[in-house]
C-alpha cells in the first residue's frame, strides 16, 4: 500500500483501501474541536458521577464524534451538489473546499452520501441506546 499524502490537497491513490478512504473522507482533524468540547463536559462531572457513569460518557463521546464525522461527509456531498467545492479553485487548504474526494474521484458522490448517512444511522441507533441507558430526559435534551 502506498503512503497517504501529506495533505488531502494531493490526489489519493485509487487503490488505497476503502476503509482508509472512508476514514480520510470524514476529515478527522476537525473532530478535535468536538472532542475538546465533549471532554470539557465530561470533566465538569463530579468524581462520583464519573465513576458511576463513565460507560455512558464514553458512548456519548463516541457518538458525538461520529455525528461530526457524518456532518463533514454530508457537507461535502451538499457542496458538490451545489457546485461550491468545484468553483473553489483558490481554496485555503484545509479550511475551504472540503475533502475534494468527490472532485478528485477518490469516492463518488453516491459513496460519500452512503458513508455520511450510514454514520448518521449509527449515531441515531447509538443515541437511542444511550437514551435507554440514561433515561427519557436525554431524548428531550436531544430534541432541543
Amino acid at each position: 500500500m502506498s503512503p497517504v499524502p501529506s495533505s488531502l490537497n494531493e490526489p489519493l491513490p485509487q487503490h488505497l483501501a476503502a476503509s482508509a478512504r472512508w476514514w480520510l473522507a470524514t476529515r478527522t482533524a476537525f473532530l478535535s474541536v468536538t472532542l475538546m468540547g465533549a471532554l470539557l463536559g465530561i470533566a465538569a462531572c463530579q468524581p462520583a458521577e464519573w465513576l458511576q457513569g463513565w460507560p455512558k460518557a464514553v458512548l456519548g463521546l463516541l457518538l458525538v464524534l461520529l455525528a461530526h464525522a457524518a456532518v463533514n461527509v454530508i457537507n461535502d456531498v451538499a457542496d458538490d451538489v451545489s457546485g461550491c467545492d468545484a468553483a473553489n479553485s483558490e481554496r485555503c487548504f484545509p479550511f475551504t473546499g472540503g475533502s475534494r474526494f468527490i472532485q478528485n474521484g477518490v469516492l463518488s458522490r453516491a459513496e460519500m452520501r452512503r458513508l455520511g448517512y450510514g454514520l448518521m444511522a449509527v449515531v441515531v441507533v447509538g443515541g437511542l441506546w444511550l437514551v435507554t441507558l440514561a433515561g427519557p430526559w436525554l431524548l428531550a435534551i436531544g430534541f432541543v
